[in-house]
């Protein structure tokens, strides 16, 4: 077996215990972190709704009909009643508002809701300034505070269907019937007592009546479900007792037109509609209680959730820790082997594909990157070859020794490596010769380029070891082609090149000659022989 299958099994032995215990670790921390943020949600939205249903049923109500009684009786104490309501419901909607921003930022649905109550709530402000003044009458009192209540319904409703917790949604369902339940009957019994005072209600005030004791009607049906609280069945005997079935009927005569107006009807009606308004309140007040209770005892699930989450938390990361601990010991072993592994076959191989003496690739490093850079460049443009061969070579070494001519071929190919691109590819063929690919050169380009390495072989001066200094010269041959990338290509490119380097080394060396030059000059050299 070798070093990377030795390794990949200490790995998996070690971390496959403790990838699976975090798989686990976080499905279980993730259902507690969720079951939390149910917990966390249910209690926020109990104390939104208990206050909304609270300032709606009663605060709002509450300042609606002291200010009815100080339009009809503008009296000190009235006025002082007044005042002391206004700022009852001020108070309340500042604290309301104010526990609404902590969660609008993470509950976009509820920024409308927001925003429509702040803008009655504004407009009812406005309202109290013509009530002060003594310019507003009886019939504008519900068109300013029926809009807050139901600005404050509609807020309870909304959140009724973000509540998981099936106690807490239960109970929200029977707050939402009370609380429409009490607003319908508040607007029956507001518009009965105006009846019975003697005012001609129009037709507007009749349909209105008339759609509040439909919608009253119907939520008593719904409140049925609701039989095992205690606050329900009041109601639902007070709606059996005479009394009850007096206001209904009492209720259909006036929306038929047939009931007359008298003090005494007008006493009875406004005790008993009283009287049944309690028991709204009452139900609601249970409901309200109800609800805050469900929503401290979700605020404890949520803490005990929490505690067991940190305490699942921190036995998870003690447990995986120890086990990272041994893993990362086992794939520290592992991988220093694999590193030493790693360099004694990158060793192996660089000597295999570099020329020792001048750190170029060999033939065999040259073939190996030529097929890495041709796979899969089927888009390259022209691919140009260069070949050049220092000019009389062989005469350095016979004069100077071999010492002397690896020095030259070091210092040549450190010329060429400074002067060809990063993505040219420079080899050692053997001896003086040296091949270079240019990927996406032209003929043209590449005949420069190899202008440009001659120019630099032929100015550079080599020291020698007794102080003297030696200048080379070195004769290109440049070949290009385009189209398929491949071996074959690749050789016949160097054969071109290699017979453009012939012809320069016959006209004269330390030259470059591109392919399709070499044919004209070996023409001019038979011609020349002939004459």
């Amino acid at each position: 077996m070798n070093l990377e299958g030795t390794r990949r099994i200490i790995i998996a032995a070690l971390l496959l215990p403790s990838l699976i215990m975090a798989a686990e670790a976080v499905l279980l921390l993730r259902s507690y972190y969720q079951n939390y943020r149910n917990f966390e949600a249910g209690k926020h939205y109990a104390y939104i709704v208990s206050d909304a249903g609270n300032i709606a049923s009663s605060i709002v109500a509450e300042e609606a009909h002291s200010t009815t009684l100080f339009l009809a009786d503008r009296s000190d104490a009235n006025r002082e009643t007044l005042a002391v309501r206004r700022s009852d419901l001020d108070g309340r909607l500042d604290r309301f508002l104010a526990l609404l921003a902590l969660y609008a930022e993470e509950e976009r649905n509820l920024h409308l809701l927001i925003r429509e109550l702040w803008r009655v709530s504004e407009r009812l402000k406005t309202f109290r300034t013509t009530v002060d003044k003594g310019i507003a009458s009886v019939d504008q009192v519900v068109g300013y505070y029926k809009p807050v209540s139901n600005a404050l319904l509609e807020l309870v409703a909304a959140l009724r269907y973000e509540i998981e917790d099936p106690d807490l949604s239960r109970q929200l369902s029977l707050l939402v019937d009370l609380l429409d339940a009490n607003e319908a009957g508040l607007m029956v019994a507001f518009y009965g007592t105006e009846h019975f005072r003697g005012r001609r209600l129009s037709k507007q005030d009749l349909e209105t009546f008339n759609q509040s004791f439909a919608f009253l009607t119907v939520v008593t049906e719904r409140l049925s479900l609701f039989q095992d609280a205690g606050a329900i069945r009041r109601l639902q005997d007070f709606d059996l007792s005479l009394d009850g079935r007096w206001l209904a009927h009492t209720a259909r005569e006036i929306s038929a037109g047939k009931a007359q107006p008298s003090r005494l009807m007008l006493h009875r009606w406004s005790r008993l509609q009283d009287d049944r308004t309690a028991l709204w309140q009452s139900g609601i007040r249970f409901a309200l209680d109800d609800i805050r209770a469900s929503g401290d005892a979700l605020a404890l699930r949520s803490r005990f959730l929490l505690e067991l989450l940190v305490g699942a938390m921190a036995v998870f990361s003690v447990l995986v820790g120890v086990v990272i601990l041994l893993a990362a010991k086992g794939v520290a072993f592992a991988s220093r082997l694999m590193r030493e592994r790693e360099l004694l076959v990158g060793e192996l191989r660089n000597a295999a594909q570099t020329d020792l003496l001048t750190g170029l690739y060999n033939r065999r490093g040259f073939d190996a990157a030529t097929t890495a850079l041709l796979h899969g460049r089927e888009g390259m443009g022209a691919i140009s070859m260069v070949i050049f061969d220092l000019d009389r070579f062989k005469q350095i070494n016979d004069v100077h020794g071999h010492d002397v001519g690896d020095m030259v071929l070091q210092r040549v190919a450190q010329i060429a490596r400074n002067s060809f691109r990063s993505q040219d590819l420079l080899s050692r063929h053997g001896g003086e010769e040296f091949v270079a690919l240019l990927p996406d050169t032209s003929l043209d380009d590449a005949a420069a380029l190899a202008e440009r390495v001659r120019i630099a072989i032929e100015a550079a001066e080599i020291r020698l070891a007794d102080g003297r200094s030696l200048t080379v010269t070195a004769s290109f041959g440049c070949s290009s082609a385009e189209g398929g990338k491949t071996h074959a290509m690749v050789n016949e490119l160097i054969k071109k090149a290699d017979l453009a380097l012939y012809a320069a080394k016959f006209s004269g060396r330390n030259r470059v000659v591109v392919d399709g030059a070499a044919d004209v000059l070996s023409a001019e050299r038979r011609n020349s022989q002939q004459t």
